[in-house]
């Protein structure tokens, strides 16, 4: 399936778009400061016999879908409170759904929701910081 398909409207992802959708999930819905994600957690994200995700793939996800939300090139998390409300096991798939509070300020708090079968299993707000251009492409040396 086209990723275009997935979304509920015509937004467009300006973020991420190379991002390995296997390890943080697709797009299912993307509208302005809001996204949704769905995460499936495969084998190879295992951590031990009891079949447990590592929470660094959904920390992954999380944060893909707070980028998705503010939807800004050349924007960067720079800070995050999280909560994992629950050990995720293989075969649980994951939505996450994001709101940016803020629009059009250069640092936006998101906050990101993550539900296994409609139970809350993730909890973060993520701060975002939106550059005017790459930060590669700025010069620091000439900034007084």
């Amino acid at each position: 399936m086209d990723n275009d398909e997935l979304f509920e409207n015509n937004d467009e992802l300006k973020i991420c778009k190379k991002i390995n959708r296997d390890l943080c999930g697709e797009i299912i819905k993307l509208s302005k400061n809001k996204a949704e994600i769905r995460f499936t957690p495969t084998e190879s994200m295992i951590t031990d016999d009891n079949l447990l995700i590592h929470h660094g793939f959904i920390f992954s996800s999380a944060s893909f879908c707070a980028m998705a939300a503010v939807n800004e090139p050349n924007s960067m998390i720079i800070y995050s409170e999280t909560k994992f409300l629950s050990p995720i096991e293989l075969n649980g798939e994951i939505i996450f759904k994001s709101h940016a509070l803020q629009n059009g300020a250069k640092k936006r708090e998101v906050i990101v929701e993550g539900f296994l079968y409609n139970i809350k299993v993730f909890d973060a707000i993520f701060h975002v910081i939106i550059f005017d251009k790459s930060m590669f492409k700025i010069d620091f040396k000439n900034l007084n």
